[in-house]
Formats: C-alpha cells, structure tokens, sequence
C-alpha cells in the first residue's frame, strides 16, 4: 500500500524554458511550409493540365453561341414558344365535343361526347345499323 501513496503525489508544472524564440528559425520554417506548399500546387496543376491534353487532344473547344438554333443535333426553340401541344390539344377538344365528319363520303358523322353518353345511355341504337 506504501507504493500507491507515493505514486498520487501532485502534478508539477514544468519550469518555464527563458531562453527567446529565434525569429530566423520561425521564419525559416515559414519559408519552408510556403516552399512546400508551392511545389504541391504546381505539380497539382501539372497533372491538370496532362489530363486535359488527353481528354481533349484537339485543344480546348468554343461553346455554342445561345440562341442559334443547332442543326441535326437538338431543336432550341424556347419552349414559349412552341404551342404544337396546346393547338392538337385544342384539336382533339373541339372533336371530342363538336360535330364532324369522319368519312363524307359514307355519311359518317362524329358527334360530341356528351350526346353520345346520353345516347348509349338511353339505348338509342346507331343510325348506321351497327348497335347501341
């Protein structure tokens, strides 16, 4: 038990060294650390600059200008623009609930959906013989 006693004695600062810091060893680490850091970076840039030779071994390319449209590649018209969508959707409305002929010549007609409902609804067979 005698060797614990003696083994939790309290802890000492150590003595403070008085001798001054050297300020060319400081600077002379400094210009080390820069030194190093400088040799990272330009080979870091080396290295980028080898890979981009061999992914591009044409050279570097120029961008499209915007606006121009691309030919055989992309269709870049503003998308405002383009109302194809809108006007067959408006197309297939005005057939969905209006009259029309589907073939003149055989007499057929379409008619609007909210007739043909009401039509197979109330069992009024088709004029052209083929059923409700």
């Amino acid at each position: 038990m005698s060797g614990e006693d003696e083994s939790k004695g309290e802890w000492k600062t150590p003595e403070r060294d008085e001798r001054p810091v050297s300020g060319r060893r400081v600077s002379g680490v400094f210009a080390g650390a820069l030194i190093i850091f400088t040799f990272f970076v330009v080979a870091a840039w080396a290295q980028l600059q080898q890979r981009l030779k061999t992914l591009s071994p044409a050279g570097p390319s120029q961008p499209q200008a915007l606006g121009r449209a691309e030919l055989n590649i992309v269709n870049t018209g503003l998308f405002q623009l383009d109302t194809r969508a809108e006007d067959e959707k408006a197309g297939q409305q005005r057939k969905l609930h209006g009259y029309g002929w589907v073939d003149r010549d055989a007499g057929v007609v379409h008619i609007p959906i909210e007739r043909a409902i009401e039509r197979v609804v109330a069992g009024q067979p088709r004029r052209d013989g083929g059923g409700p």
